[in-house]
């Protein structure tokens, strides 16, 4: 039977390469929004739902693995043992190794360092994918954040400067004592900025 799949040009390489840039800007666009502060604070709890996301996808990546537990040991589990109900198994994957609490994974290098070994490396091979997807999304949003390089340039005089400072900082100091820092303070903030420009001025 002729394979009617049809064999991609770099040109086909190029256009499906900008339209996944395209997507990480909108959705980068679309965080911002989102999330008061963002890129430069993340809040766990954002954190934590676009962790969750980026679990989900390296599971849809690496499906499970199913070992076969042979003694202290653990093997991956051939047709024949995976097949045979006798055979005791296990299946690992990204959810079966965050399923683990941080006090739970501690325990299990004692309790079953073999076990451990495994669950250890698919948490780790998780970890660098989800934090290397949390820095694709704020390299996208800082790149939002900088001025237009393309064309004429604005320069903005001593005064604008600042003013745009101090608008973004007032922002962070809302973000950051939402978030129980107990060195930032909005009131004390507003004070300042106007006693900066009653003196500047």
């Amino acid at each position: 039977m002729q394979d009617t799949k049809k064999e991609l040009s770099l040109r086909d390489v190029g256009y499906a390469q900008a339209g996944v840039a395209d997507t990480l800007v909108s959705l980068a666009k679309y965080v911002m929004g989102k999330v008061e502060g963002y890129p430069a604070d993340l809040p766990s709890e954002a954190r934590a739902e676009l962790v969750e996301g980026y679990q989900l996808r390296w599971h849809e990546n690496n499906p499970p693995k199913v070992y076969a537990v042979i003694g202290d040991h653990y093997v991956l589990a051939t047709d024949e043992q995976i097949k045979n109900k006798k055979v005791e198994k296990i299946e690992v994957g990204a959810a079966y190794a965050f399923s683990y609490s941080s006090q739970e994974f501690g325990k299990l290098k004692n309790t079953n360092p073999a076990l451990h070994d495994i669950v250890s490396k698919v948490r780790e091979r998780v970890g660098t994918y989800c934090s290397n997807r949390l820095g694709d999304l704020k390299d996208a949003a800082m790149a939002l954040l900088k001025p237009d390089t393309k064309g004429t340039r604005t320069t903005l005089d001593f005064t604008a400067s600042m003013t745009k400072i101090f608008t973004a900082q007032e922002k962070s100091v809302k973000v950051k004592q939402g978030r129980g820092d107990t060195t930032a303070n909005g009131d004390n903030y507003k004070k300042a900025v106007a006693a900066f420009w009653a003196t500047y001025k």
